[in-house]
């Protein structure tokens, strides 16, 4: 009898250690930690944007405007990168130009290789998810939440607007040359090509 008794005490024991040595969370709130910990989309942006955008590969933007224009969606297809079923596709072009003029949401100019070609960089209204696909630098399936996904897009676009934007447009002015790189959408199924905006990555003024 005593044996048993001391058997039970010491189970008993044990038990109590071992429930102890756990620290018991929510699902939710363990897989939260697990994804903070693992991933922060304002870092991997930044990183991207300072290292990364110098070599990523970019289409000609003269080339572009004239190959596009003579069947969208083929040359989309064959060339641009979309999100699942979306009719939206993407694409990172880069050029020489002079500037036209400066509006209140864009700075038109006109390409070197082809000075009727005319293109807008975005300065203002900086959202959606032009880099992030144009560059192909994310897989949604890689990511344990959508969450995590997107906000490499805001992310991506905050850096643009707070940073790369600003310090253009206080000294660009009509008629400077300038070497651009950045992100295009184009939608297939209603194509405006005369109105394509440049989310810019990379804007140097050679003035």
């Amino acid at each position: 009898m005593k044996k048993a008794i001391k058997y039970i005490i010491f189970a008993a024991i044990i038990g109590i250690s071992l429930y102890n040595s756990f620290y018991i969370k929510a699902l939710d709130e363990v897989k939260q930690g697990k994804s903070d910990a693992v991933f922060n989309a304002k870092s991997f942006a930044s990183q991207f944007i300072s290292s990364k955008t110098e070599t990523l590969p970019a289409l000609n933007t003269s080339d572009f405007l004239n190959d596009i224009s003579k069947d969208v969606k083929k040359y989309s297809e064959a060339n641009g990168n979309k999100l699942g079923i979306s009719n939206d596709y993407y694409f990172i072009t880069e050029g020489n130009a002079t500037v036209l003029s400066i509006e209140e949401e864009d700075v038109v100019v006109s390409l070197t290789e082809n000075n009727e070609q005319h293109i807008r960089i975005a300065t203002d209204f900086i959202f959606g998810n032009a880099i992030r696909e144009g560059a192909k630098i994310a897989n949604i399936g890689d990511y344990q939440n959508t969450m995590d996904y997107n906000n490499i897009s805001v992310e991506l676009n905050n850096i643009v607007r707070e940073t790369i934007i600003p310090s253009f447009l206080e000294t660009v002015k009509e008629g400077y040359a300038l070497y651009f790189k950045g992100a295009v959408k184009v939608n297939i199924k209603s194509p405006n090509l005369k109105e394509l905006r440049v989310i810019p990555l990379i804007l140097k003024l050679n003035n």
